[in-house]
């Protein structure tokens, strides 16, 4: 087991184009330990002052983001010159792996708990937008990065904003010049896909594609090119989820639609307008869709797990992924010439149950310039097969 500083790295959760991300264990006097997540700058990196810019400056904004909805920054630091961020460790899934483990096991994932999922990352977007620096200073934080893999929904019901890896403040940190696309093509708002200049707004934008997603289970803007895809967030036609999901009521399809409204000042000015719209859906609809319907519900979709006794009593050692389990179900068998070799899914010793998939992962690989799109190819929208379990890019 590597130990790096005062925190023991129990296990690899992803690499990425700035840094590594570890499942870590801080320990302490009499019998104090704590997991976490730990994201150290790559090594060949910690020379170069714009990664170490960029690094940090994620830290600088979410340590001052203390919200119930939005994962938590515990340390910040070098170790003999490589620079980390201790962060909270939420054991969980994205809103994306959930959904799909709904319909596969469940049928569905409750309508109400949709609502509540997009409700509280709303209300956690709106608290990184309102946030301000110790001394006052609106922060005008823009996280640029709404997608399903950045909503986590924890086994315990509580929703998480994650990765503020490609997010930009106003004043004192590092700039991101107009023109420059960061972020998930297929969950930009059209003036991000445009190369224009942001506000919170495209933050609603993108979370409306989220929330629009989750409804239909089909991708909304994914297309086969980059291109085709901006293209598609600046002019493909948007249809209202009920379009393609019959039963949806119409009262939610003008939430979403309002969230995905082309010009920003027909949007929801604000997350919290959003957040607030959802609530009163729920309230006038009377649907179950309060947080502890959300636990009690994720607590009976991940029941295997939970109950196993290893899982609670050893989480540094038991952990749980979905993907995984798909991963070596879909991957050929493949044999080497080492004696050793074993073919996939093959058997040997007591099986291991997979691990959880990583919560905070590395900050985006260097931005790319934007290929400024003005509109979109004439003809259908999103493509009619269902999309939804394809990669979140």
């Amino acid at each position: 087991m590597e130990t790096f500083g005062r925190y023991e790295l129990l296990r690899k959760l992803a690499t990425g184009g700035m840094g590594q991300v570890f499942l870590a264990r801080q320990k302490g006097p009499v019998g104090f330990q704590k997991l976490l997540v730990l994201k150290r700058l790559l090594p060949h990196l910690s020379e170069d002052q714009d990664f170490i810019q960029m690094f940090l400056d994620e830290a600088r904004i979410a340590g001052v983001l203390n919200h119930p909805n939005i994962a938590q920054i515990y340390d910040l630091g070098d170790v003999d010159g490589v620079f980390y961020i201790a962060m909270e460790y939420v054991q969980g899934e994205s809103v994306n792996q959930v959904n799909i483990r709904a319909r596969r096991t469940k049928g569905a994932l409750p309508l109400g708990l949709k609502c509540r999922i997009i409700a509280d990352a709303a209300a956690g977007l709106d608290h990184a937008h309102q946030a301000r620096t110790p001394s006052g200073r609106r922060l005008g934080l823009i996280h640029r990065d709404v997608s399903p893999q950045n909503v986590l929904v924890g086994f315990n019901g509580n929703v998480k904003l994650i990765d503020f890896g490609v997010a930009k403040a106003a004043g004192k940190l590092s700039q991101t010049m107009v023109g420059t696309i960061k972020g998930k093509h297929a969950y930009m708002s059209p003036e991000q896909a445009r190369g224009e200049e942001l506000d919170a707004r495209s933050d609603v934008y993108g979370l409306g594609i989220v929330f629009h997603e989750l409804l239909t289970s089909q991708r909304l803007f994914k297309r086969e090119t980059d291109l085709a895809t901006l293209k598609a967030v600046v002019g493909a036609r948007v249809p209202p989820p009920s379009e393609l999901v019959p039963g949806i009521p119409k009262e939610l399809d003008l939430v979403v639609m309002k969230a995905l409204a082309r010009r920003r000042d027909e949007r929801y000015q604000s997350a919290g307008e959003l957040q607030l719209a959802l609530e009163d859906f729920l309230l006038s609809e009377r649907l179950p869709g309060t947080q502890a319907h959300l636990t009690a519900f994720m607590k009976d979709l991940y029941a295997p797990e939970l109950e196993d006794e290893r899982f609670a009593t050893e989480p540094t050692v038991i952990q749980y992924d979905p993907r995984l389990l798909r991963e070596q179900a879909a991957a050929p068998a493949r044999e080497t010439s080492s004696p050793s070799a074993t073919k996939v899914g093959a058997v040997q010793g007591p099986v291991q149950p997979p691990r959880l998939r990583p919560t905070a992962p590395a900050s985006a690989p260097p931005a790319r310039r934007a290929q400024v799109v003005t509109h979109a190819p004439r003809g259908p929208g999103n493509p009619a097969r269902d999309r939804s379990e394809e990669t979140e890019d």
